[in-house]
């Protein structure tokens, strides 16, 4: 009797340590994902489909997603979307293992890069259309590197929140509404 209680107090304490690592490894993600960006916030499917139509992406696109989360925005930009390629940029680990899970079981390897960097070094020159669901502070850094290096035509589209002065940055607000619950701002790079 002896043994099977030592045996159960080991797979206890076993299972405790697990949940303890798993819950530390959570919140620290959390810390990394609001300190660089936005904390890790998942959009519904439904309401990333209507987002990325008033969008009007299409199978020409090469389509960056910074601070993709669990990369559900890139999923569906690819796959009811057709967008030639997708990338993503997420700092955070718990978000970014998720996103590479969710990536493979969708099968989508050749189609979506995925990269655990922060979007702040982000070689943006390729992209076409950029998704952004970030707090300001986050998208004003970004607007800087936009009006350096993205080429003229690229568009951003910013969820929630807008880019203040983006003249300064040489964007030009192409259109702005609503959709389910969220702002929406699209800006062309002129």
């Amino acid at each position: 009797m002896r043994v099977i209680e030592l045996l159960f107090l080991f797979v206890l304490f076993a299972f405790e340590i697990s949940f303890l690592s798993f819950a530390i490894f959570i919140l620290i993600s959390g810390f990394i994902s609001s300190n660089k960006g936005a904390p890790y916030v998942p959009v519904s499917k439904r309401s990333i489909k209507n987002i990325l139509k008033f969008a009007e992406i299409g199978d020409n696109d090469i389509f960056f997603d910074l601070g993709s989360g669990d990369g559900r925005v890139l999923i569906e930009a690819v796959k009811s979307f057709r967008v030639k390629k997708a990338v993503g940029y997420e700092i955070s680990p718990w978000p970014y293992l998720k996103a590479k899970f969710l990536i493979r079981k969708n099968g989508l390897n050749e189609r979506i890069h995925l990269i655990r960097k922060n979007f702040l070094e982000a070689d943006l020159s390729e992209a076409n259309i950029i998704y952004l669901y970030l707090f300001p502070e986050a998208m004003k850094k970004l607007a800087l590197k936009f009006k350096e290096e993205l080429p003229l035509g690229t568009m951003v589209l910013c969820v929630s929140f807008k880019i203040e002065n983006p003249e300064d940055y040489d964007l030009f607000l192409k259109k702005e509404g609503k959709v389910d619950k969220f702002n929406l701002f699209l800006y062309e790079k002129r």
